[in-house]
């Protein structure tokens, strides 16, 4: 939902684009409650996945991570994981994610496009704060790319968000419009957000000068939409794709295109 279109431009002029997902594993079914296995269902949600990535036209890898959902303690709900632990050292996989990602900027022919972390999903910020933390270790700033987390297309959580507050639309412009019933969803998600953001694990991050520059859609949209369609398990939470199509269409229209932001050291 963050980057569709990019990837299906990318793959179509012949770029090897693959998409890293950080986490692919959870407890047997039968440990779930039975409405939370459309979270937990990773036999369903991995094959909706390569389906998914197969109308891009880019390939997979999947790390094994195991959701915050899911770590011990256990949460009760998909809404406390918009709850980040207090200090950094509740980022449990973030060593992990930093060698990761350190291995791939060791080929300089590698780009790489991560999270920002908006919405303070725990598991977006911390795959956000391992790519920010090795792109700055690195000075890999050309490099390193960020994309907005579909989160940032409600209001409140972009304002939040200490980058995407940088850009926001006029009230009557919100891909809310489009669609009510996501906009009441991501009104939720800002009302359940608590806890540090990426600016305060990585004060560093604060002091960096950010560039946006939307990656225009055209005609690779319908891909993008194509591709949303595949994840039939988690669209059905958002209502359906005559919800989320003229959503995400709305969010084109009113930021250009995919928003995908540069990092820059301090002047």
């Amino acid at each position: 939902m963050s980057v569709g279109a990019l990837i299906a431009r990318l793959a179509a002029a012949g770029r090897q684009v693959e998409v890293w997902t950080a986490y692919t594993d959870g407890p047997p079914l039968h440990e779930i409650d039975p409405e939370q296995r459309v979270w937990g269902d990773y036999a369903t949600r991995l094959a909706e996945d390569v389906r998914a990535l197969g109308k891009l036209g880019a390939g997979w890898r999947w790390l094994g991570g195991r959701e915050r959902i899911w770590r011990e303690p256990r949460l009760a709900g998909t809404l406390p994981a918009f709850t980040t632990p207090p200090t950094i050292e509740g980022l449990t996989h973030l060593g992990p994610l930093r060698a990761t990602i350190g291995e791939l900027l060791d080929d300089p022919a590698v780009t790489i496009y991560a999270p920002l972390g908006a919405g303070n999903h725990h598991d977006h910020v911390e795959v956000a704060v391992a790519a920010l933390a090795e792109c700055i270790a690195r000075g890999a700033y050309d490099r390193m790319r960020f994309y907005e987390d579909v989160y940032a297309l409600g209001r409140e959580c972009r304002r939040r968000h200490h980058v995407t507050r940088r850009r926001m639309w006029r009230a009557l412009g919100a891909p809310a419009w489009a669609s009510p019933r996501i906009g009441a969803l991501l009104r939720l998600v800002a009302r359940a957000m608590s806890g540090p953001g990426v600016e305060d694990y990585l004060p560093e991050a604060g002091k960096l000068r950010w560039i946006s520059v939307p990656e225009p859609c055209g005609a690779h949209e319908r891909a993008k939409l194509d591709a949303i369609a595949e994840y039939r398990s988690q669209v059905t939470e958002f209502g359906g794709m005559h919800h989320v199509g003229p959503f995400v269409h709305r969010a084109h229209e009113v930021l250009g295109g995919e928003p995908i932001w540069f990092a820059r050291p301090a002047a």
